[in-house]
């Protein structure tokens, strides 16, 4: 199964240190837009993380959970500098691992659980906003998954996400769509905003052609041949050409 297969892959990923290449690529890609020091995976920006700081002071945020967290860097940030209570959710025990070591270094109380978009494994109503960055492409049930975050936002909660757009299915990734806005609605919840990210082509490109242009210093930091690293980055540069926009999702859950 595709999830299973995922799990794996991002349990090897995250047990890895923090390749040094990929963030000099995101700071080349995305400028003083890069959140320096948050062990990103992915594509969050500063103003992207001050928008989502924003819906918790409109919302009232008390509990706050992030899908897909990763290593847990912008949900540490917007916890941060809010008064918001961080639960941070992955599929990666090792992920999970280092987001709590990131929260020690970060001085900022959080806990950290194993579950996925289709199984947060949180109570019904347990959420006053459900934040995710760029890891909603890899659920495999999509429309399963915005029913899940429905099910454990409260009324008059939100969600803030960030994902893409396809117009062709890329490969070695479960089955994504060509507009995310249909699903949230069918799950209850009501679209607020959907704003295509300024320059999202841009980077991505900027950024793959960073890591190809350097792919023997990535190879060496993940102990790969050169050939199966080349391989990897040219299929992630062409899947940028499947896409039809980076969007910023907010959608709030009006009732029960």
């Amino acid at each position: 199964m595709v999830e299973t297969d995922l799990t794996r892959i991002f349990e090897e990923q995250f047990a890895k240190p923090t390749s040094a290449v990929e963030a000099q690529a995101g700071l080349a890609a995305m400028g003083d837009e890069f959140p320096a020091g948050l062990e990103t995976y992915s594509w969050a920006s500063r103003t992207e993380l001050r928008r989502v700081a924003d819906q918790v002071g409109i919302t009232g945020v008390g509990v706050m959970v992030d899908l897909g967290c990763g290593r847990g860097g912008p949900g540490l940030w917007v916890a941060g500098t809010t008064d918001a209570r961080l639960i941070g959710v992955d599929i990666a025990e090792s992920a999970l691992e280092r987001a709590r070591a990131l929260a020690t270094r970060l001085g900022v109380e959080a806990t950290f659980q194993i579950g996925s978009f289709e199984a947060v494994g949180l109570a019904d109503d347990a959420a006053d906003l459900v934040m995710s960055f760029d890891a909603f492409l890899f659920t495999p049930d999509k429309q399963a998954a915005f029913a899940e975050i429905a099910r454990v936002l409260r009324p008059g909660g939100r969600l803030v996400m960030t994902s893409w757009d396809y117009h062709d299915q890329p490969r070695n990734r479960p089955p994504q769509v060509d507009d995310h806005r249909p699903l949230a609605k069918a799950a209850g919840l009501s679209v607020v905003a959907y704003e295509e990210t300024e320059d999202w082509r841009g980077r991505c490109v900027r950024f793959a052609d960073f890591l190809l242009d350097r792919v023997d210093d990535m190879a060496r930091e993940a102990n790969v041949s050169v050939e199966e690293m080349g391989e990897a980055l040219a299929d992630m540069r062409a899947s940028i050409d499947l896409m039809t926009r980076r969007v910023l999702l907010i959608a709030e859950h009006p009732h029960r």
